[in-house]
């Protein structure tokens, strides 16, 4: 039978090895697209260029030194300011302890800049910027992520990643290389996807291990690329006997 002894991925009928290439490109584009997501969503956090460690460890476990609100800010948020004055304003009342008597000097701004998408009716990820009550929990100490948007993501990120992996795996279980190297790849693969998850919740609760995230996505990034470049040269390069 063919799955239990292939003849690798040279010998399809070309419309099929064009449909399998065309699915080993467009997936190794939606993850260079997700690594351009990541880097373009948690690089802005510490206001210095570039995607660091601390970015990702103010990402997930918070940053005793600020708030959340002022974390969202200055990081991704920072773009929906209709001006710099405005945003401006909002540093001035969060430096000045963000007192409610003076929330109507602001209420205006967040009107126009996170109305939209943080009204009470919108409350997109559960933030409210239309009353003082409702942007109170935005005014406490920043403990990063919350455990509920955490599983949310990681939920999310589970149900998209392993049928892609899957099928790359799969695709990849069809070649002419070796079984031992078939099975290390594979298993890394799967292994990375639970690396990758699980540093997320190690970091928001230990940050020291920040570092494990940026390890975790390399990992993911890496058996991506091994099992598309492999399965290509099979497809393509790969000599028959």
């Amino acid at each position: 039978m063919f799955w239990q002894k292939t003849e690798g991925l040279g010998r399809l009928p070309s419309s099929s090895k064009l449909g399998i290439t065309a699915f080993l490109l467009i997936a190794g584009i939606g993850y260079l697209l997700g690594f351009a997501n990541i880097y373009l969503t948690y690089s802005p956090i510490d206001q210095q260029p570039g995607m660091s460690i601390t970015d990702v460890r103010v990402a997930f476990s918070g940053s005793p030194e600020g708030t959340a609100l002022e974390r969202a800010i200055d990081g991704t948020m920072r773009e929906y300011f209709g001006s710099d004055a405005e945003y401006g304003q909002v540093k001035d009342w969060l430096k000045a302890g963000a007192p409610k008597g003076s929330f109507d000097g602001v209420a205006a701004v967040f009107a126009g800049s996170c109305g939209s998408c943080h009204s009470a009716d919108a409350a997109v990820a559960g933030v409210i910027t239309d009353t003082y009550t409702g942007l109170q929990p935005q005014l406490e100490r920043d403990t990063g992520k919350p455990v509920p948007r955490l599983v949310s993501i990681s939920h999310t990120h589970v149900l998209a990643t392993l049928p892609v992996i899957f099928l790359l795996c799969l695709v990849f279980a069809f070649t002419l290389q070796r079984e031992t190297v078939k099975t290390v790849v594979i298993l890394f693969s799967f292994l990375a996807i639970v690396l990758d998850i699980g540093s997320w919740w190690l970091a928001k609760f230990v940050p020291a291990l920040a570092p494990l995230v940026i390890i975790g996505g390399v990992c993911l990034a890496l058996s991506f690329l091994v099992l598309i470049l492999l399965s290509l040269h099979d497809l393509w390069l790969r000599r028959r006997a």
